[in-house]
């Protein structure tokens, strides 16, 4: 699993629409279906989470960058 690919959200998305839209809505397996959504809306959450953070540093530099050019 860790040379699989990561799913954006909206990857993640498309498949559950295509799942649900086939068959009337019944999901085959839905119990390993789940799992692997929720797997992969957790890696999302994660890689979200990071990217947040990372832009919180940035912008917490750049605004003290700010505050001293003002000084």
């Amino acid at each position: 699993m860790t040379d699989k690919k990561e799913k954006s959200l909206f990857e993640v998305l498309k498949e559950i629409d295509e799942e649900t839209s086939k068959m009337n809505g019944i999901i085959k397996q839905p119990e390993k279906k789940f799992s692997e959504w929720e797997k992969d809306f957790q890696a999302w959450d994660r890689r979200f989470s990071k990217r947040m953070t990372d832009m919180e540093k940035f912008l917490t530099k750049q605004m003290g960058k700010m505050e001293r050019f003002f000084e």
